[in-house]
Parts: C-alpha cells; sequence; structure tokens
C-alpha cells in the first residue's frame, strides 16, 4: 500500500507512491550490480488509456511506455522522436466457453462456434502482423511442444450452421459474451473485438449479447456459479515452460470458471509432465494436451500477440522481456 514500505535487493529503492498517478523509485546506492543501475530516478505513472500514454510519450512528459495498441504503430513511426519496440511474443487471448450452460455443454456445439468465427480475419484486422492467429493454447516460442496434427479450426459458418442444427438447435440460441473492461497485451481493444465475434457468430443464429463490467468483479464472478457462458480473458507466460499456460488453465480446481468442466486425462497429463525431466516425454505428453484441447474447445486460442511498446530515441539499454516483469537497470537517458 502506499503508507507501507519496500524490502528488497533490486536496483531501487522505494520512494513515494501517489495513489492512482505514481511510484517514485531512486537508485540503490548499495546494489550488488557493479556500476548499476545508470538512472538516478525511476518515476512509473499510471496512465490506463493507450491514446494517453502515446500522447505523453510524443510530448516528452514520459520516455517510454508498454502495451500499446497494434494500430498506434503507424503514428509511433511517423514521429522521428520515438523508436518503436516488440515484446516477443509470450501470451494468449482466448475466448472461454462454458460447458455449464446447455447449449455449450456438447463439445460439437462449441466447436461449430469456433469454426464461425473467422480468426484469421480478426486478427489481422486488429493486430496486422503483430498477433499469431492458431488453435494452440501455447505461443509460438514452445514450437515443439505443439502438436503437427493440430491445424487451425477452419472458418466454415455454412458447416456452423448445419452442425448446430443435428445438435439440435436449428434457429440457434441466445450467449451472454462478457468482454474485458480493460486493455491488455493479448486484447487491445476488447470491447471492438467482442463486436467482432458477435457480428460472426449473429450470422448462424446466435444471438449474443454482450456484456462487461468492472476489472476486479470481472474477474472474480466468472468464478461464481454459473460462471459467464463465454468470456475473453488471455494469460502472460511467467517462465519458460508450457506447463505455466496449461496448469493454471486447465490443471486441478483451474477449470471453476468453466461450470463443472474438467479433462481427468488432461490433468493426468499435466501430472506426468511436472513430474518428468526426459524432454522428448515432455513433447510428447505436451502434443497430446494440445490435441485434446482442440477437440474439447472450452477455451479457444484466439491470439498470440507481439506486444508493442515504444520509448524515446534518447533512452538507451531497454530490452523488452518476455514475461511480465521488466527489469529497468540498463535503461539511461542521453
Amino acid at each position: 500500500t502506499p503508507s507501507s514500505t519496500a524490502v528488497g535487493t533490486g536496483p531501487f529503492v522505494f520512494k513515494e507512491w501517489r495513489s492512482g498517478d505514481r511510484i517514485v523509485l531512486e537508485k540503490n546506492l548499495n546494489y550488488w550490480k557493479k556500476g548499476l543501475p545508470k538512472s538516478n530516478q525511476l518515476v512509473m505513472r499510471f496512465i490506463t488509456d493507450p491514446a494517453a500514454r502515446l500522447a505523453q510519450l510524443r510530448a516528452g512528459t514520459i520516455d517510454l511506455t508498454v502495451d500499446l495498441t497494434p494500430d498506434q504503430l503507424a503514428e509511433i513511426k511517423r514521429d522521428s522522436n520515438l523508436d518503436a519496440l516488440y515484446r516477443p511474443s509470450f501470451n494468449v487471448g482466448y475466448l472461454a466457453l462454458n460447458p455449464g450452460y446447455p447449449p455449450l455443454s456438447k463439445p460439437e456445439v462449441r466447436q461449430a462456434l469456433t469454426i464461425a468465427i473467422n480468426k484469421q480475419e480478426i486478427v489481422k484486422a486488429f493486430w496486422g502482423d503483430l498477433g499469431e492467429s492458431t488453435s494452440h493454447f501455447i505461443p509460438p516460442l514452445f514450437k515443439e511442444y505443439r502438436s503437427p496434427k493440430v491445424t487451425d479450426y477452419p472458418y466454415n459458418p455454412q458447416v456452423a450452421k448445419q452442425t448446430l442444427a443435428q445438435a439440435g438447435y436449428p434457429n440457434g440460441f441466445p450467449l451472454d459474451l462478457w468482454y474485458m473492461p480493460v486493455s491488455r497485451p493479448y486484447f487491445p481493444n476488447p470491447k471492438l473485438i467482442a463486436e467482432a465475434f458477435a457480428a460472426e457468430l449473429s450470422a448462424i443464429g446466435i444471438k449474443v449479447n454482450l456484456k462487461t463490467k468492472d476489472w476486479a468483479a470481472y474477474l472474480a464472478d466468472r468464478k461464481k456459479p454459473p460462471g459467464y457462458q463465454s468470456f475473453m480473458l488471455g494469460w502472460v507466460g511467467d517462465y519458460g515452460d508450457p506447463d505455466n499456460f496449461y496448469y493454471p488453465h486447465f490443471g486441478p480446481g483451474a477449470t471453476s470458471d468453466l461450470g463443472k468442466w474438467k479433462n481427468e486425462q488432461i490433468i493426468k497429463l499435466l501430472d506426468q509432465g511436472r513430474s518428468t525431466g526426459d524432454q522428448a516425454e515432455r513433447i510428447k505428453i505436451y502434443q497430446q494436451v494440445d490435441e485434446i484441447l482442440y477437440e474439447e474447445a472450452v477455451r479457444i486460442p484466439i491470439v498470440h500477440a507481439q506486444p508493442l511498446l515504444a520509448k524515446r530515441k534518447k533512452v538507451t539499454g531497454w530490452i523488452p522481456s518476455p514475461f511480465g516483469s521488466q527489469p529497468l537497470d540498463e535503461v539511461a537517458k542521453s
């Protein structure tokens, strides 16, 4: 909290916290890495809107910023005082379909909704060259753990509509689709992306009702029975192992936001992946998980995004990390 103190061995020490505005850090004179940090002070501003962050960067009131939207890239490139940077793609943005909602209890219905969404075109429209659309839940850095048997869901609204009819829903059904109230690297424009999903699904008779709420409530309420019928969410990896993507979403106790759905075979495989150190065996295990999830279609991978960052040209030493944390001890202003 703003009134508490922080204890650590990092390159900076806590100086000030203005709630909702900024955190001020100063150089740790006793830092264990000789010659670092290169900056005497670090001011971290809270600016929630990507457009406002870029405006302040262009004005020179901030020196670097993260998690801009892909459509801001052109504006960055037009400004001779700025450099665009790219965080390695280490995330997933997904659409969850809750089997606890009766129409979504059948895998074939969930698969029908999946092939009714033109993911490739949506990713192209909202991410441009900064997004990859696949049916793999794990990002491209884990390509060896992706099953070669899993291809992207083919966009085919006609087949989707036929599948719904065969499953007992020839006229479709109503569906609440919850979208995030905040921008994140994997979903930079959640409302607009949700509207694109709704437009695609309406073509096969799904009557989508878009909903959202405060971010903290959004996260908490999705786990309260019966949960959201469908919702958008994502994940940024904490460390370089596929377990960090799979276990928090499909492991024991990780599917409370999917009604009573769980897959014992997946849980068994994930536990095996944690217990073996044999790399070849782990690849085989996680490729099996990939194949099962493709068929189950409960968390539909929409995109693996390459987050856009930017800095002023006078800033040096900033190398974006693929993880959520960002080391700044090498950063300096010329």
